[in-house]
């Protein structure tokens, strides 16, 4: 069935479907003066912190830039295959979070940029393969060129497949908001929608397009997104290895990103018009998915330790040791398993917590600090070499920094666009559910 027959069914057994013409009609809109204050205030503390920090403790400061730059490469890329995923399920219950998940896509070329530059101003030399010599079989693979050659073209791919998805999801929705904006209308839109063809016909080309081009990002970012854990992360400890430990840093992503999106839309649901659409049974939807993929991750890192420990190999389980036994890490690796696991699988049992934004969004907050606390431990173990635990005003001043940047990007492009994929004919119920209504609950 094309898009639109589903979008014709849909309106004949549900009407015309979810009002959107509220979100449509407040297009453009002003972001609020308190994110742009957060924004400039984080955005100042963070570069006072780096530029603090590289002067009294540059290597320290890499390793923090360093977990930052992989953490938002995760946000900003999880959210895209949250679109995604929604496009090829041919999800409904996601979709009025799809344009907040798509955006965070904005701020991907940012930390790309910030992360090609870290690695050709010197952050290279956090990596001990840069200055002692390797065995052959891991020599070819390890070499500085190499290395920079490969991030910058598999990244740069990921990212150019992400932005022809963003763009075709953009055009159809600009296009249909331009109809009621008449003039209104941003002049930008325009290099989204020249040769505009009609609703009809756009929506149906963008859903051929992004069926098709949906599949393709899975492969690329289940490869790539694997590379890069082994090469930003792994290869810190380039003696060490784990099979499982890119798949687990690529599946984490995307639940890592899940919380941000919970995060920011009801943080923004107010001012982006969208609170009928992003309701509490949407909530408890991505609260479920958020408690899946809780499991998963516990059950991915169980499933990376164990053999890791009965094997009993010097060679690998030096790794675990470091950060689950000796300080000042073991301390925080058990923080690292009450945010990521205890504290969300418990509280997340709960339905009615699930189906309250402002209790959800405490839960995703929580889960949101242990991942970059996980991947804290995951990197900074090989950079810092002392008996006290850096975890100080620079780190945390980078990380504040790294989330106003990315909170304004997010806000300044959500509040340039439609807020929801206005067009899209899977924000309507399916035409063949049945909703059965209990008598006062």
């Amino acid at each position: 069935m094309s898009a639109v027959d589903i979008l014709a069914a849909t309106r004949r057994v549900v009407g015309n479907g979810p009002d959107v013409a509220e979100t449509i009609r407040t297009t453009p809109r002003e972001v609020p003066a308190g994110v742009k204050t957060f924004g400039m205030v984080g955005i100042a503390i963070g570069l006072a912190s780096l530029a603090y920090g590289l002067f009294t403790e540059s290597h320290r400061t890499l390793g923090a830039l360093l977990v930052c730059v992989v953490y938002f490469m995760a946000v900003a890329q999880g959210g895209v295959m949250f679109a995604v995923v929604q496009t090829i399920t041919l999800g409904r219950w996601g979709r009025p979070f799809k344009r907040i998940a798509e955006s965070f896509w904005f701020f991907m070329p940012i930390n790309y940029a910030i992360w090609i530059v870290f690695l050709i101003a010197g952050g290279l030399d956090l990596y001990p393969w840069t200055h002692e010599e390797m065995p052959a079989h891991k020599a070819i693979w390890l070499q500085p060129g190499f290395f920079i050659a490969r991030q910058v073209v598999m990244l740069g791919i990921l990212m150019a497949l992400d932005f022809f998805f963003i763009r075709n999801s953009l055009r159809a929705d600009m296009g249909v908001a331009a109809e009621t904006l008449g003039s209104r209308a941003p002049a930008f839109w325009s290099n989204f929608t020249a040769g505009w063809r009609g609703r009809d016909a756009e929506v149906e080309d963008t859903y051929q397009k992004n069926i098709r081009l949906a599949p393709v990002i899975v492969v690329l970012y289940a490869i790539f997104f694997s590379l890069f854990a082994i090469d930003a992360v792994m290869s810190l400890a380039p003696h060490w290895y784990a099979n499982m430990f890119p798949g687990w840093q690529f599946v984490s992503s995307f639940w890592l990103a899940l919380n941000w999106i919970c995060i920011i839309s009801v943080s923004f649901r107010g001012w982006l018009r969208i609170e009928h659409l992003a309701a509490p049974a949407r909530y408890h939807d991505l609260g479920k998915l958020m408690f899946a993929l809780c499991v998963f991750w516990t059950y991915n890192l169980f499933a990376h330790v164990l053999p890791i420990w009965y094997g009993n190999m010097p060679e690998e389980t030096w790794y675990l040791i470091l950060r689950m036994y000796m300080e000042p890490w073991s301390g925080l690796a058990m923080v690292v398993g009450a945010m990521c696991f205890l504290i969300p699988f418990t509280v997340l049992l709960s339905r009615g917590i699930k189906k309250t934004p402002n209790a959800l969004i405490a839960i995703a907050v929580v889960i949101a600090i242990g991942v970059w606390l996980e991947r804290f431990i995951l990197v900074m173990p090989q950079v810092w070499m002392r008996d006290s635990l850096p975890l100080g005003p620079v780190e945390i001043g980078l990380a504040v920094g790294f989330v106003a940047a990315f909170v304004t990007v997010v806000a300044n492009v959500l509040a340039r666009v439609p807020a929801v994929p206005v067009s899209d004919p899977f924000m309507n119920a399916h035409p063949d559910d049945i909703h059965v209504h209990v008598g006062g609950h």
